[in-house]
């Protein structure tokens, strides 16, 4: 379909700035961390040794940036490649993430962080990213 990689959740694994072939190339893992600890209140990795290779990896010895995802197992126990091909998609295990007005709020309101660091969390919009995937599988 195209060059998109997603996780089993939805996340753009093409676009996250942990994911191990993005940072081998540029390595962005400070600022993204630096806006997770705003997103994220307790949220305190270290953005020398964060790394993920994604969920759809298959060697043994992946690391996963949430090793026990319950969105994974569910994925991988149904077969499917990731939630955007599951019939129930989106269920009560889906990630949630906030709504246009709820970001409105948090960022222009609130001021907990900028539009330009809400860039950085793109790959990260899984009901965003699985709605346009969808998209495109009906049309095909």
């Amino acid at each position: 379909m195209s060059d998109k990689i997603y996780s089993k959740c939805g996340m753009r694994c093409d676009l996250c700035l942990i994911y191990r072939p993005n940072v081998e190339k540029n390595d962005r893992r400070e600022e993204i961390c630096n806006v997770y600890k705003k997103a994220f209140p307790g949220y305190n990795q270290n953005p020398k040794t964060i790394i993920c290779d994604g969920c759809s990896n298959e060697k043994e010895n992946a690391i996963l940036l949430e090793a026990t995802c319950k969105t994974r197992k569910c994925v991988q126990n149904k077969g499917y490649i990731h939630c955007g091909y599951c019939e129930e998609y989106p269920c009560e295990i889906f990630p949630a993430e906030p709504s246009h007005d709820e970001l409105v709020h948090i960022i222009d309101e609130e001021k907990r962080w900028t539009w330009e660091e809400e860039k950085l969390m793109e790959a990260y919009n899984c009901k965003r990213n699985m709605d346009e995937f969808r998209k495109l599988l009906i049309k095909i």
